[in-house]
């Protein structure tokens, strides 16, 4: 059980943006990960890129704009944006509120991604990670 500030030891994950492992893969075998994230005012996400899991985001709180393919959606809290497999994607906060989420990514195994990627180091090879461009901005963000 984990307290609502609480993430899995050593699973913290990604840049430009605040994450909380609540399941990894191993607590999954090896079926999802589920990841918590914070974004503050316009701040940006991961650029755009693409890879070979799928991906599920459920937003909580706040307005995030996502680029999925060529197309931008601003969603809110409820809204869930889906990103197959092998999809470009790229999200930020698209105002002047905090935003949080939760991500699924399946198979599991998210963590591992971030852990590497964070160190500097390529995507484990089952993880075929693609960065395909700069992050989504949001129309009316400072610098758009």
């Amino acid at each position: 059980m984990l307290e609502p500030s609480e993430a899995r030891p050593n699973s913290q994950g990604g840049t430009g943006y605040t994450t909380a492992f609540k399941l990894l893969g191993r607590d999954t075998a090896d079926a999802f990960s589920l990841l918590e994230w914070h974004l503050e005012p316009w701040q940006e996400g991961p650029g755009l890129h693409q890879h070979n899991f799928d991906e599920a985001f459920y937003v909580l709180r706040g307005q995030v704009v996502f680029q999925i393919r060529g197309e931008r959606h601003v969603l809110g809290p409820g809204q869930l944006a889906w990103m197959p497999r092998n999809t470009p994607h790229s999200f930020s906060n698209a105002g002047p509120e905090a935003a949080s989420g939760l991500t699924v990514s399946t198979p599991g195994g998210l963590e591992n991604v971030f852990a590497k990627l964070n160190a500097g180091e390529p995507a484990p090879p089952e993880f075929q990670v693609q960065h395909l461009g700069p992050p989504v901005r949001a129309a009316g963000s400072p610098g758009a």
